[in-house]
């Protein structure tokens, strides 16, 4: 099987560059390799945790070269210079870049590539170009898309047609044993588009940095919806992801690497009682479907005989204190199989709700209950009211993971102090868990407690 990396140089990409990675790992590169511009916005961070899951690896410009585009264009070179021996087959792309192929893979590409070709031609080509896709704002072209957004393969389904001028610009896969340097994205510029095997869906209108440029790449002359061909695989990654910054942050106040979040005693013990319920409507109760990734009411009868719908949990505190009345957390009541809880849409899954533990804000009116998610602030699981019965002891076993994980967590309070002391003293960690309640923390307190990344992640919305 050949060996394949894309190739990347980076600086402050923080809200992109996990959706970039898991993209592109689900589509089976061997490999990532990424050059870092002295990222200060925790681009850093991503890939510093990407690079314990993933082969990915790792290189920072020289500050000695002054202009941006020498200093990028020099790290690329020298990346391939010291890591292009060890694959057959690599192509540059840029973070807003989207190497699709049409048969969902790396491998199929290059398989239906030789196949084309012929074996004896296939093994003298040393460039396989493939043609950029101008992607289109669709629905979102009214809305500002500079901060954090879910995965733009889930948001941008149209795109330019083949005779519009940039389709003809092309990224190619090369072999670096050609010695031949970067390719030129130029070199194809009299050819027709070809998206027959893969395209290189480009979103260059959310990046334009000016009204005019938005508007000259927002094209939608034609809807493509097999850029969502990865997502579950690609959200399934950034949960990982997500959810391996959280462990570090841990880790590094278990050993002493993180400042404490407070200077006085540590604060005292306060268990913490909750209470558990099944959210229903109209006689039905809200289930997820772990086949579909979808959540949905559903017949007790019907929940009872499916393996795979799963009944969705409402927790929340029996006493809450002061400030904790609204809060609550949504989990499903067995095991499902996925690293997170898909709660919503990929359309409106957001970096930081790839939880198997979901933050609630909870609204009570007139016994009407209405819920939303944390951070993004999103209707849950609609706009309409739900009801909160009481879940049945016996649906649950004897200890309940997520109740026990959340008893553990408040064990010294609500409070960013609390946990992180908490988590300080603990001998296992639950970063789903842990990032919930860290997103229910005040903006100030949250400040104190994790990396500014992750601060930004949980708290960095609009209020």
């Amino acid at each position: 099987m050949p060996r394949t990396a894309a190739l990347l140089c980076v600086h402050n990409e923080a809200n992109r560059l996990g959706w970039w990675i898991a993209h592109h790992m689900a589509a089976g590169f061997s490999a990532l390799l990424i050059c870092d511009d002295h990222s200060t916005d925790g681009t850093q961070d991503i890939l510093t945790q990407a690079a314990h899951n993933y082969d990915i690896r790792l290189l920072t410009t020289n500050r000695q070269e002054t202009d941006s585009l020498h200093r990028h264009q020099d790290a690329l070179l020298t990346m391939l210079q010291q890591e292009g021996d060890h694959f057959d087959w690599i192509i540059q792309l840029a973070v807003d870049e989207y190497f699709t192929p049409d048969g969902g893979s790396v491998k199929a590409f290059l398989t239906g590539m030789e196949a084309e070709l012929g074996a004896e031609t296939f093994q003298k080509t040393s460039h396989l170009p493939v043609n950029w896709c101008l992607t289109g704002l669709g629905q979102w072209a009214h809305k500002t898309l500079d901060g954090q957004m879910p995965h733009p393969r889930a948001l941008f389904q149209t795109h330019a047609d083949s005779n519009f001028p940039d389709s003809r610009v092309t990224r190619s896969f090369f072999r670096p044993s050609s010695r031949q340097g970067l390719p030129d994205p130029f070199a194809h510029i009299h050819a027709a588009p070809d998206w027959s095997a893969a395209r290189i869906l480009h979103d260059a209108a959310t990046s334009s940095h000016t009204p005019q440029m938005r508007r000259h790449f927002d094209r939608s002359e034609q809807f493509y919806d097999k850029g969502q061909a990865l997502l579950p695989q690609t959200l399934d990654i950034s949960a990982h992801l997500l959810q391996g910054l959280i462990l570090g942050a841990c880790y590094a106040i278990q050993n002493g690497q993180a400042p404490t979040s407070s200077t006085g005693a540590p604060p005292p013990e306060t268990a913490c009682r909750f209470n558990r319920f099944h959210l229903h409507r109209d006689g039905q109760r809200l289930a997820l479907n772990r086949d579909s990734r979808m959540t949905g009411f559903h017949p007790l009868e019907e929940l009872r005989d499916s393996p795979t719908l799963i009944p969705l949990c409402l927790i929340k505190p029996e006493n809450p204190v002061p400030g904790m009345e609204n809060r609550a957390w949504l989990y499903a009541d067995r095991p499902s199989g996925l690293p997170y809880l898909p709660a919503a849409a990929p359309a409106s899954t957001c970096f930081p709700t790839l939880l198997d533990c979901l933050p609630l804000h909870l609204q009570q009116d007139d016994g009407a209950v209405r819920l939303s998610l944390r951070p993004t602030a999103l209707a849950f699981p609609d706009d309409a009211p739900v009801t909160l019965v009481p879940a049945e002891i016996s649906s649950f076993s004897r200890l309940d993971p997520v109740e026990n994980a959340l008893q553990h967590f408040t064990l010294h309070g609500f409070s960013a102090a609390g946990l992180h002391e908490a988590i300080r003293q603990g001998r296992w960690l639950s970063p789903s868990v842990i990032g919930a309640l860290y997103a229910q923390l005040p903006e100030q307190e949250a400040r104190t407690l994790f990396t500014p990344l992750l601060y930004r992640l949980f708290h960095d919305w609009p209020r």
